[in-house]
């Protein structure tokens, strides 16, 4: 990235998004923590307890499409704005939710939240390749994407403190009720973020709509056989990455895992997002100099490998095994998503892009389906599901992804 190119404002209006991704990032990461917390304090199975990521990732697959079709019309700056107004809402329905203590509650402002973060996701990508340059959008686009790998690092480490530890020691009357300080935070911050977002001015070239094209499935299927097996290979990987994250103190509190408390499994959780983050920023620079496909298929690779040391072992191999993951998930995403919208016609790549991001609903898929094996098979075998995920990213990248122009960027 050449910040020459970039002027004051640019820079002042991507620092603002910045700070975006990484709320964004940590209130989506919080959902590792509510499981085990729900878990226990509403007497949920793991089944129960996985409904807070069918619900979180359902706003994505419902939502995702109407929310860009709003983002087009009205433009990405009042998008960001509408999304971050619609969080706000969320988390202070995550406080009332609290002192209610009712479990549907919970659910329904964790969808509200989501369709907030949806909202975000469809305007914030777009509004982020606006600021400047085209040739430098992808340089634009790693760095406030680093900043929601920085918060899904730091979600989980907050969890374990303000829930776990912090409110673990004070009475409270409700089932639930001490989810309510890390909203409360995330609320005020959330709120401040609007304030800067309504002071902010946008040029002509920043709204840009999305597509001007008819949004038409079938043709967008038809011009990229590729398309649709890509969109099942962002469903994988978002369902293995969140199944096996959702899942993970549970599972290091096993005593024949790491036999840890519900505050220490917590921090470790930010382990495994922190490998993320580290593989994220190993992974541009891997990516520019090995092909993206066999990249793709090395680390779906290293990834079942791991499942299959952690599902086999106990102590510190499995703790390890299963927390080092992060790392080769890191470049799955972008590598299935650069490699699958290649071969659709430039004029189509927006529309494209909407198609593939439905794919994100395998979060919410893949934890359920998952949560339904933990209950009756046992948390260490059910880790099996992710495994197939893991072997389909393999198939798709040896066999169904072709090389791209290596002039063109394939991480982002």
């Amino acid at each position: 990235m050449q910040p020459q190119v970039l002027s004051s404002e640019a820079w002042f209006k991507l620092s603002a998004l910045s700070a975006v991704y990484l709320v964004w990032g940590t209130t989506a990461s919080l959902n590792d923590l509510l499981i085990p917390y729900l878990k226990s304090e509403f007497g949920l199975n793991f089944s129960g307890a996985m409904r807070i990521q069918l619900v979180f990732y359902a706003a994505y697959f419902v939502l995702s499409i109407p929310c860009g079709l709003l983002a087009r019309r009205f433009g990405y700056r009042n998008g960001i704005l509408t999304g971050l107004t619609i969080a706000l809402c969320g988390c202070l329905s995550m406080i009332a939710a609290s002192q209610i203590g009712t479990y549907s509650v919970v659910l329904a402002a964790v969808f509200v939240l989501a369709s907030g973060i949806t909202m975000l996701q469809v305007s914030a990508n777009p509004f982020a390749t606006s600021l400047g340059p085209k040739r430098t959008a992808p340089s634009r686009l790693t760095l406030v994407q680093s900043f929601h790998s920085l918060g899904t690092t730091i979600g989980p480490w907050l969890g374990a403190v303000l829930i776990f530890s912090l409110a673990a020691g004070w009475a409270h009357e409700t089932p639930g009720q001490n989810i309510w300080l890390p909203y409360a935070i995330l609320a005020t911050i959330v709120g401040g973020l609007i304030l800067l977002f309504s002071r902010i001015k946008t040029s002509p070239s920043e709204q840009a709509p999305i597509s001007s094209g008819e949004f038409n499935i079938l043709r967008l299927l038809r011009s990229n056989p590729r398309l649709l097996p890509g969109t099942l290979g962002i469903f994988c990987y978002v369902g293995a990455e969140i199944a096996i994250a959702s899942l993970l103190v549970n599972y290091l509190s096993l005593p024949e895992v790491a036999g840890l408390d519900y505050a220490a499994a917590g921090k470790l959780v930010s382990v495994y997002w922190g490998f993320a983050l580290v593989g994220r920023f190993a992974g541009v620079g891997l990516l520019r100099t090995f092909k993206p496909q066999r990249l793709l298929a090395l680390y779906g690779v290293a990834a079942a490998i791991l499942l299959v040391t952690t599902i086999n072992s106990s102590g510190n191999l499995a703790t390890w095994s299963v927390l080092l993951i992060g790392f080769f998930n890191s470049i799955m995403f972008p590598s299935i998503f650069a490699l699958t919208i290649a071969h659709s016609p430039k004029s189509d790549a927006p529309a494209a892009s909407g198609i593939l991001c439905l794919g994100i609903v395998g979060g919410a898929v893949i934890s359920q389906l998952q949560g339904i094996l933990a209950d009756a098979i046992g948390i260490q075998s059910s880790f099996f599901l992710p495994l197939l995920c893991y072997a389909y990213i393999v198939l798709l990248a040896v066999l169904i992804l072709k090389p791209t122009d290596p002039n063109n960027p394939t991480v982002h």
